[in-house]
């Protein structure tokens, strides 16, 4: 695996001689989780990027990544993109609505949109309930109100991000998210950022898992009708099924729909 600084960011590249493919890491993660889907796609030919977002390692710390807003985070993207050329963009979680706003007026292959946070016009429907979500955001209220960061407690990911994952691994995976903005937190639930993708011609493809309690199948339905784009239903997957049992199979489903929409290496 190569590390590569772009646009001022650590981005990992997985080299292969095709398409370029560019992933975008969800709210406290890092490119670190993309490994294994980086592995598989350059195998098929795909040359495969993955970008880490201003102030998660490896890239440069940054001062208040509390007020770090989601289009300071788009901005970021748009960087690394424009380096690179027209690209799949494969946003997860928090990066697929950085993928949703890229889209309206970039020029790319496709872009998937993969248990993605909403935009503007979609409702940010609430996870199943669970004690330990309820009281992290009880906890998450006064950063919020003073734009500092936030980082879920790890009975809240295990919970709500991990539940798919394998106990054992659990806890080594949540020891490796890392503080996310407050700021991109409230932008995120109020629908403050928007994204018109109806003039778009990219093939776009949506995906949800119904295990998924951060970013619910419901909502990840309703991105797809909202924008009208193809939508692959992943099944008994969570939140992070790039990192669950049986991801492979998640990874095969998506590179066969580029390839039904074209966009083969």
């Amino acid at each position: 695996m190569e590390r590569l600084t772009i646009n001022g960011l650590a981005v990992e590249r997985e080299p292969g001689p095709g398409t370029r493919v560019l992933f975008i890491h969800g709210s406290s993660g890092g490119s670190w989780y993309w490994h294994g889907f980086m592995h598989r796609f350059a195998a098929l030919g795909y040359d495969c990027y993955a970008m880490n977002l201003r102030g998660h390692p490896p890239s440069p710390p940054v001062d208040q990544l509390g007020r770090v807003s989601l289009q300071d985070y788009v901005n970021d993207a748009r960087g690394v993109v424009q380096e690179l050329g027209e690209v799949i963009l494969i946003g997860h979680s928090m990066g697929g609505a950085i993928a949703q706003v890229l889209a309206q007026d970039m020029p790319l292959k496709a872009a998937v949109f993969a248990s993605s946070a909403p935009v503007a016009g979609v409702k940010f429907q609430n996870p199943p309930f669970s004690l330990w979500f309820l009281l992290y955001g009880l906890k998450s209220i006064p950063a919020m109100l003073r734009k500092r960061t936030i980082r879920p407690g790890f009975r809240v990911a295990r919970t709500a991000l991990l539940n798919r994952v394998e106990k054992h691994h659990q806890r080594e995976l949540w020891q490796r998210l890392c503080p996310e903005s407050a700021t991109v937190a409230v932008e995120v639930l109020k629908g403050t950022i928007s994204a018109d993708l109806s003039r778009v011609d990219a093939p776009l493809l949506t995906t949800g898992g119904r295990a998924d309690r951060t970013t619910v199948f419901d909502m990840q339905r309703e991105i797809a009708r909202f924008h009208g784009t193809d939508f692959i239903d992943l099944g008994d997957h969570g939140h992070m099924f790039m990192i669950e049992p049986g991801w492979e199979q998640c990874a095969s489903r998506i590179s066969d729909w580029l390839a039904s929409r074209g966009c083969q290496p």
